[in-house]
């Protein structure tokens, strides 16, 4: 983690590169340190589908559910279109939370909403939401 600190460094001085600070933005998340993700996303000047996704999922897979709902509805309030990891982690997310009914009408709107074909694993998530009901 302390090359990629020198490198978000070195990144803040030099310019913003969306691409790279995506890579810093996943090294932060799977390091767990979520707050320096959060910063480094709200700086972002263009957040993009994988920058929106990175932290829907990071937040999900740590627990904080509410979190990635409340990302997940500003991105699509600024026009950024979910893709399917996107899904999968709002789905993880209903499940941390217990929103059971919020989980299954996204699961029944992907192909029609998004035009998303559920997956196996985003399957796997709403038999995890079902099982938390």
């Amino acid at each position: 983690m302390e090359m990629g600190n020198q490198v978000h460094c070195y990144i803040m001085k030099t310019g913003h590169v969306l691409d790279v600070m995506n890579g810093l933005l996943d090294m932060y998340i799977k390091c767990g340190s979520l707050e320096i993700a959060r910063e480094l996303f709200d700086i972002m000047e263009d957040p993009n589908v994988v920058s929106c996704s990175s932290l829907v999922v990071g937040y999900a897979q740590f627990g904080c559910g509410e979190k990635s709902l409340e990302l997940f509805r500003r991105m699509k309030s600024q026009g950024v279109r979910p893709n399917d990891v996107t899904l999968l982690g709002v789905l993880s997310a209903c499940s941390h939370v217990g929103l059971v009914e919020e989980g299954l009408q996204l699961y029944r709107n992907m192909e029609t909403e998004y035009g998303i074909i559920p997956t196996r694993e985003h399957c796997s998530c709403v038999v995890d939401l079902l099982a938390c009901n």
